[in-house]
C-alpha cells in the first residue's frame, strides 16, 4: 500500500509519500510544493496541480490522505487555503486516488495517541516511526508524513469518500 499524505495550504504544500509493505512503514519521498508570492493566486494554484501531478506521476500511490481545514481567524487565508485544497483534491482524484479525510485531532491521536500533542511530539514520533532524511524539514513537510502515516494506520479509510 503507497499513500501520497497531503498537508493542504497554497504557500506551502506538504507532501509525502509512504508505504507499507508488510509491517514496516517507509517514507520514500517528502518535500514542500512552494509556490511564489509574486505570482498571481491563481498561478499559485496552477504551480501546486503541475508540482503535484508530477510527484502522482512519479510515485504512483494508491490512495491520497489529506488533512481537514483547521479554521483559521483570518477568512482570507481560509478561503484561500480551501480553494487550493479543492485544487489537491481535484488533482488526485483526476489520477484516480480514493482519498481519504483526516482532522489534525485524528492525525495527532493516531501518532502519539493524544488528540492535543503539540507538534513536537508528532514530529519525534514520525523521526520515531520511518526513517526521516537528516536535515531541517518544513513543518508542513513533517505534517504530510504524520497524515500519510495515519493513512497506513487507517488501512480500512472509514472516512474515505465515494
Amino acid at each position: 500500500m503507497r499513500i501520497i499524505g497531503i498537508d493542504p495550504g497554497f504557500d506551502r504544500v506538504g507532501v509525502a509519500i509512504v508505504e507499507k509493505e508488510r509491517s514496516h512503514d517507509t517514507l520514500l519521498y517528502s518535500t514542500c510544493i512552494v509556490t511564489n508570492r509574486a505570482d498571481s493566486f491563481v498561478d499559485r494554484l496552477m504551480t501546486i496541480a503541475r508540482e503535484l501531478r508530477a510527484i502522482l506521476q512519479e510515485y504512483q500511490p494508491n490512495t491520497c490522505a489529506i488533512e481537514t481545514l483547521l479554521f483559521a481567524a483570518n477568512k482570507k487565508t481560509a478561503m484561500q487555503v480551501a480553494e487550493a485544497r479543492g485544487v489537491i483534491l481535484f488533482t488526485a482524484r483526476e489520477a484516480g486516488l480514493e482519498i481519504a479525510e483526516y482532522s489534525p485531532l485524528q492525525i495527532k491521536t493516531a501518532m502519539t495517541g493524544y488528540g492535543k500533542a503539540e507538534k513536537s511530539q508528532v514530529e519525534a514520533m514520525v523521526r520515531q516511526l520511518v526513517n526521516v532524511p537528516e536535515g531541517k524539514r518544513l513543518d508542513d513537510e513533517m505534517d504530510a508524513i504524520a497524515v500519510g502515516l495515519t493513512g497506513l494506520a487507517s488501512l480500512s479509510f472509514p472516512q474515505t469518500q465515494q
